[in-house]
C-alpha cells in the first residue's frame, strides 16, 4: 500500500504575515533569505537538481534557526520547523530521481518534523483534531489523519516524537530506514467503565510513522523567493500517522521512498511508563496499586485477531516478556493475526487465588469483546507461561473436581463452616471448569514437579519474608479456627506462599501435576538446560529438566539457558513463532 499525496484545502489558510514576518525579523540569524533558485541567473532555467539543492539549503537554515527558537521555548519554532519540513519535501518532489537528494532531504525532513511535533506538544498545539500553526489570533489547523491504524484520531492521547531511552529488558532495536518520522502513539485508555479502560496497561503505545504531506511546490514570486516560506500562507498540508506494517512507501510526486519505521520504540515507551513490581509483588502482595492482579491489552483490540496471553513467573512482572514481543513483532504475521495480552499479578500472593482472578479476567474480556460469541480469534486463545506462569496457564484449562480442595482439606467443601461471602471468595480458587476458548498452552521452564530450591534454606527464607495480604490471612485464620481438624497440618499451620507450593512435596503442587488437560487443548513445552546439577541433573539452575517435563505435550525442546534467560533465547522465540504459525494452520485462521 502506498501513502499517496492528497491535495487539500482547509479553512483559515489566510496569511498570518505579520506574525511570520515578525518571526523572521526577530531572529535575523535564524532564517536566511534563500530562495529555491536564488543563486542562478534569471535568464537560465535551473535544473531539477539545482532547484532541489536550493530547497535543501533553505531547509538547513530553517532547521538551524528553529532550533535556536526551540531552545528559548519560543512557540514560533513550530512554524520554523514546519517551513523546514516543506522545503525538504519540495526537494524530493522537484528531483525525484536523485538518491543523494532523497537521503539528505529525508534526514532534514525527519529532524524538522520531530521539531514540529515536539514543540507543538510542548505548547499544546497538537491534539486529535490536528496540528495548529500560525498565530493565536488566526490559528490554522493542519488536519491529522490516521492511515491503516487500529485506532481513530480521537483515541490519540499524545504523539511521542523523541525515541525513548534503551531498556536492558529489550536486547535489540528494530528500525527501518526511509522517509518520515517514526513515532510512538499513546492511546487514551477510554472512558470510565469501558473495556479499553478496564484492561488498559499503565501506558499503551503503538508504532506509527508521521508524514506531513504538502501540495506540489508553487511558483513563488520574487518576494517569496527572497524571504522563503515564512512570508506566505502555510502550504495546504495534512499530518498523517501511518501504520508502517501496512503501508510501504510515501508518494512524493514521482518519488516513492520507503516509509521509515521504528517497531521497538512503542515497547520502550510502554516500559518507561510501567512500574517494575517483580520483587515488590513478591514480598508485599497487593501492597500497592501497581501490584493488583490485572489482565492488560498491550495493543487496541482488533476483531478476529487471536489473543496471546503472556503470564510471567515468580518475582517478575510483565516487562519480562517485552524482549520476546520485540522479536515476534518483526514477524508480519504476528502483527496481522495476533495481539499480545499480559497478566500482571503479585507473585507472592495466594497462587490459587491469582489463577482464579486470571480465569475471571479472561472470561470477562471475551464476553465483553464478543457478547454474541462469533469472533473466531477469541475462540482460539493461546496462553504462554514462564516458570510459575505456566502453572497459572495450566489452571485455566483443567477440570479439578475435588482434587485441589482435597489437597488441603479432609472435609468436603460443602461441610466447612464458613460465612457465605467467604465461601463465594474461596470457592472459585478450588472449583472451576476449563476455559473453552483457550486452545493452546506453551509451558516455558515451568516447574510442574516443583523446584528443589524452594526446599532449601534460601527458599525457606523467601517464604518467611513474604507478607500475605491481610484479608487472606484473616479468612485463613477464621476458617481454620471454625473447623478444627478439617484441614491438613501444613495448611492449618499457615496460609501457603507461592514458594511453599513450589516445593516438590507440596500437596497442592502434586494435585495440579496430576490434572490432565482436555483433548481440545494443545500443549507444548520449552525446557531450560543451561545448568548441570549433581543432584537433580540437567536444568536451568531453578527448575530441573525432569520437573519441567510434562506428559501429553505435542512438542518439547531443550534450550541451553538459565531460568531467567530461557524465554529471551533465539531458540525459544523461534519455537514460539513456529507454534503460533502451526496454531494458525490448525485453526484455519491463516
Amino acid at each position: 500500500m502506498i501513502l499517496g499525496f492528497l491535495s487539500r484545502g482547509f479553512a483559515g489558510r489566510m496569511l498570518l504575515a505579520c506574525s511570520l514576518m515578525g518571526l523572521a525579523l526577530a531572529s535575523p540569524n535564524a532564517f536566511g533569505a534563500v530562495g529555491a533558485a536564488s543563486d542562478h541567473s534569471p535568464s537560465l532555467q535551473p535544473t531539477p537538481e539545482q532547484l532541489a539543492k536550493g530547497y535543501l539549503s533553505t531547509s538547513h537554515k530553517y532547521v538551524k534557526g528553529s532550533a535556536k527558537l526551540a531552545k528559548d521555548c519560543s512557540p514560533h519554532a513550530i512554524e520554523g520547523f514546519y517551513a523546514a519540513c516543506e522545503a525538504a519535501w519540495n526537494a524530493v518532489w522537484t528531483c525525484p530521481a536523485s538518491n543523494e537528494i532523497l537521503c539528505e532531504a529525508a534526514g532534514l525532513y525527519a529532524e524538522s518534523l520531530e521539531g514540529v511535533l515536539t514543540n507543538a506538544t510542548l505548547h499544546g498545539r497538537l491534539d486529535g483534531q490536528g496540528l495548529w500553526i500560525g498565530s493565536r489570533w488566526k490559528p490554522i489547523c493542519v488536519p491529522l489523519e490516521v492511515r491503516a491504524m487500529p485506532i481513530d484520531a480521537a483515541l490519540i492521547q499524545c504523539v511521542v516524537a523523541v525515541p525513548p531511552p534503551c531498556d536492558k529488558r529489550i536486547s535489540r532495536q528494530y528500525t527501518r530506514g526511509g522517509f518520515g518520522l517514526p513515532v510512538s502513539v499513546r492511546v487514551a485508555p477510554g472512558p470510565k467503565g469501558s473495556i479499553r479502560e478496564e484492561f488498559a496497561p499503565p501506558r499503551q503505545s503503538i508504532a506509527a510513522t508521521a508524514v506531513l504531506r504538502f501540495k506540489m511546490p508553487g511558483d513563488e514570486n520574487a518576494l517569496q523567493k527572497f524571504s522563503g516560506p515564512l512570508s506566505r500562507d502555510p502550504a495546504a498540508s495534512v499530518l498523517d500517522l501511518a501504520n508502517p506494517i501496512e503501508i510501504a512507501a510515501v508518494h512524493i510526486g514521482l518519488a516513492r521512498p520507503l516509509l521509515a519505521a521504528d517497531f521497538t520504540a512503542p515497547l520502550l515507551d510502554m516500559l518507561e511508563g510501567m512500574p517494575q513490581a517483580g520483587i515488590t509483588g513478591f514480598l508485599q502482595p497487593y501492597g500497592a496499586g501497581n501490584t493488583q492482579p490485572r489482565l492488560e491489552f498491550l495493543e487496541p483490540h482488533v476483531p478476529a485477531r487471536i489473543p496471546v496471553v503472556f503470564i510471567h513467573g515468580l518475582a517478575s512482572d510483565e516487562g519480562t516478556w517485552f524482549d520476546m514481543l520485540n522479536e515476534l513483532r518483526t514477524w508480519p504475521t504476528f502483527h496481522r493475526r495476533y495481539e499480545p495480552w499480559v497478566y500482571h499479578y503479585p507473585t507472592g500472593a495466594s497462587f490459587l487465588q491469582s489463577a482464579a482472578v486470571l480465569r475471571k479476567e479472561l472470561q470477562t474480556a471475551v464476553l465483553r469483546l464478543d457478547p454474541e460469541g462469533v469472533d473466531r480469534g477469541l475462540k482460539n486463545m493461546v496462553l504462554i507461561g514462564h516458570s510459575m506462569g505456566g502453572l497459572h496457564a495450566k489452571l485455566q484449562v483443567v477440570e479439578p473436581g475435588n482434587t485441589l480442595w482435597d489437597s488441603i482439606a479432609c472435609t468436603p467443601f460443602d461441610e466447612i463452616v464458613m460465612r457465605p461471602e467467604m465461601r463465594a471468595q474461596v470457592g472459585p480458587s478450588y472449583f472451576f471448569h476449563p476455559l473453552p476458548f483457550v486452545k493452546r498452552v506453551v509451558y516455558i521452564a515451568t516447574p510442574h514437579g516443583g523446584s528443589t530450591l524452594a526446599s532449601l534454606g534460601i527458599g525457606r527464607v523467601a517464604s518467611l519474608t513474604v507478607r500475605q495480604p491481610p484479608e487472606l490471612e484473616a479468612i485463613h485464620t477464621e476458617v481454620v479456627q471454625s473447623n478444627p481438624g478439617a484441614f491438613h497440618a501444613d495448611y492449618t499451620n499457615r496460609l501457603p506462599t507461592t514458594v511453599d507450593i513450589l516445593e516438590p512435596k507440596s500437596t497442592i503442587l502434586q494435585a495440579i501435576q496430576g490434572l490432565r488437560t482436555p483433548c481440545w487443548v494443545t500443549t507444548h513445552s520449552i525446557i531450560g538446560t543451561g545448568h548441570q546439577s549433581p543432584v537433580s541433573g540437567p536444568g536451568d539452575c531453578i527448575v530441573p529438566a525432569s520437573s519441567a517435563h510434562v506428559p501429553g505435550v505435542v512438542s518439547q525442546i531443550n534450550v541451553p539457558a538459565t531460568h531467567t534467560r530461557v524465554h529471551h533465547q533465539p531458540a525459544t522465540i523461534l519455537e514460539v513463532q513456529r507454534i503460533l504459525a502451526e496454531h494458525l494452520r490448525e485453526t484455519g485462521l491463516e
